[in-house]
């Protein structure tokens, strides 16, 4: 079984030699950087097919009606040509009708909805809402739409929340999800946010990796959204990753119920291997068990032999076990005590008569 383990740890350690965790995250083929490999990345310059601009315009909690307000909107040029924008105000139809009204509130600065900007150059667009004194609680609106003289055409949320009692926040993170094992290159991630409340807000969605032995955290995606009033939005990630084994960390930034900022944070080992790599794990592991499985066998054959071999002694010898092993062991008698010895009494001696004294005759001799 030790030379099994052995062969099977080698084989482990080619199968992670062959599939290294990859340094390089995201796709930067048309972000401001661009990598030439998995250690070293280079500034390079952000050439674009078409002018660029924030995704949302948060003109924020307002608590005065019958005012104005005036956020600024930055249309950014990294193309090879300069562009003419037409702007243009429109209802963002994704809102329920009573959340469509600050499209009618809304008027460009200066009156400037026709511009042109320089290649590799910024403008400033000012946009001013005029809330009215009947205006009701709750989030506002409305779609800007900017087009260039090719047709493209790039939309921006705009939303101006309304304070009082119909301002309500009430979110949550319904699901978050990252897949750990994967037979390409590709991250799977998503999350999804429910909004039950009347106010709207912006959520971010970010992913960070690093290898799973250790090293830096790198973002990998990072991403925002409006999540409407009585909605829900589901942020989906699919981007590169590389052939390896990383920690995974995705963060969902949201309003909670008392509309403060917050985060949902999920955590993930992933394993991001080819199909041959899974294919020879399978078959070490196949190949474990069919070892397993044929050392038992041996196993139970080696003691079907032996009470084979058993049976086949001549009976005499098992009768004899049998007596031996049913026979009862010989209690010892107690070690029997010396019976006392009784002395006869001793019979009084009779002492002999006494004689009478002879009477000593006289002799009386005469000379």
């Amino acid at each position: 079984m030790k030379k099994i383990f052995t062969i099977v740890a080698a084989l482990a350690i080619a199968c992670m030699a062959a599939a290294p965790a990859s340094a390089c995250y995201g796709d930067h083929s048309t972000g401001p950087t661009a990598t030439d490999d998995c250690g070293a990345t280079e500034q390079a310059e952000k050439i674009l097919d078409y002018f660029s601009i924030d995704s949302t315009l948060d003109f924020g909690r307002i608590t005065e009606l019958d005012r104005s307000y005036t956020k600024y909107l930055t249309v950014s040029n990294f193309t090879k040509n300069d562009v003419i924008i037409d702007a243009t105000v429109e209802t963002y139809t994704e809102a329920d009708g009573k959340s469509q009204e600050l499209s009618d509130w809304i008027a460009f600065v200066g009156g400037v909805s026709h511009f042109s900007v320089a290649k590799g150059s910024n403008y400033t667009l000012g946009v001013r809402a005029v809330v009215p004194s009947d205006a009701v609680s709750g989030s506002q609106y409305a779609l800007i739409k900017l087009t260039d003289a090719s047709g493209y055409a790039a939309e921006v949320i705009a939303r101006l929340d309304i304070a009082g009692d119909g301002l309500k926040y009430d979110s949550e993170v319904s699901g978050a999800w990252i897949d750990p094992v994967h037979l390409d290159e590709n991250l799977n991630a998503t999350a999804t946010i429910k909004n039950k409340g009347t106010a709207g807000f912006t959520a971010s969605f970010q992913i960070k990796s690093k290898g799973f032995f250790g090293g830096d955290w790198q973002v990998v995606t990072e991403e925002s959204a409006e999540v409407l009033p009585n909605k829900e939005y589901s942020f989906k990630n699919d981007s590169k990753l590389g052939f390896g084994v990383y920690n995974v960390e995705q963060r969902v930034t949201y309003v909670n119920s008392e509309g403060r900022m917050v985060e949902s944070l999920t955590t993930r080992i992933v394993v991001n291997l080819p199909w041959w790599v899974i294919a020879i794990a399978g078959g070490v592991i196949l190949l474990i068990i069919i070892v397993v499985i044929i050392a038992k066998k041996k196993g139970k054959k080696r003691n079907n032999d032996e009470s084979k071999k058993i049976e086949k002694a001549p009976k005499v010898t098992e009768d004899v076990v049998e007596e031996i092993e049913e026979e009862k062991p010989v209690e010892k008698e107690p070690a029997k005590e010396p019976a006392p010895v009784v002395k006869p009494a001793a019979r009084p001696v009779a002492k002999p008569a006494m004689s009478k004294p002879k009477p000593v005759k006289k002799v009386i001799k005469i000379q």
